[in-house]
């Protein structure tokens, strides 16, 4: 793969923006959960057929922090991340996925450093807070971060 970033020997072809958003959230949750069942790879009976009924073990409590004003798509689990108009989200049931403010930059960046180091400081904190959040008030645990740098919809950050 001549055109692949260094180190990075795979791809994954999908057919849309939110196809790709929804083959990464799966593959996130399939790795951290990976990571956290250890050197056990069989599935266990209460995991298989839990996650039938749609309930833990089997279908784990775990979640993907988004930022407010991203975009991600219009399929259950990018639509769950998307924090962009109501419009893309009314009607329809979504995952309980905590959400962060972006750092919005005052340009030029030579001449804003203080502030956006600061505006980096205070969306970084609000990360922590939220995913802490949702771990210890409502028990789902943060598998993976999405992050859509420049938000089409949301402006640039």
């Amino acid at each position: 793969m001549k055109v692949a970033p260094e180190g990075l020997n795979r791809i994954s072809p999908m057919m849309c923006g939110t196809c790709a958003v929804e083959g990464a959230i799966k593959t996130a949750c399939a790795v951290f959960m990976q990571k956290k069942r250890g050197d056990r790879v069989d599935f266990n009976e209460l995991e298989l057929t839990s996650c039938m009924t749609n309930e833990s073990p089997g279908a784990p409590n775990i979640g993907v922090l988004s930022f407010n004003g991203g975009f991600h798509g219009r399929l259950f689990g990018a639509l769950s991340a998307t924090r962009t108009k109501p419009v893309h989200k009314v009607d329809f049931p979504a995952f309980d996925w905590p959400a962060a403010n972006a750092p919005e930059y005052k340009y030029p960046l030579e001449d804003n450093e203080a502030y956006n180091k600061a505006q980096d400081d205070s969306s970084l904190a609000h990360v922590v807070e939220m995913i802490n959040l949702y771990k210890n008030e409502k028990g789902i645990e943060t598998a993976a971060v999405i992050l859509e740098p420049i938000m089409s919809e949301g402006g640039d950050k």
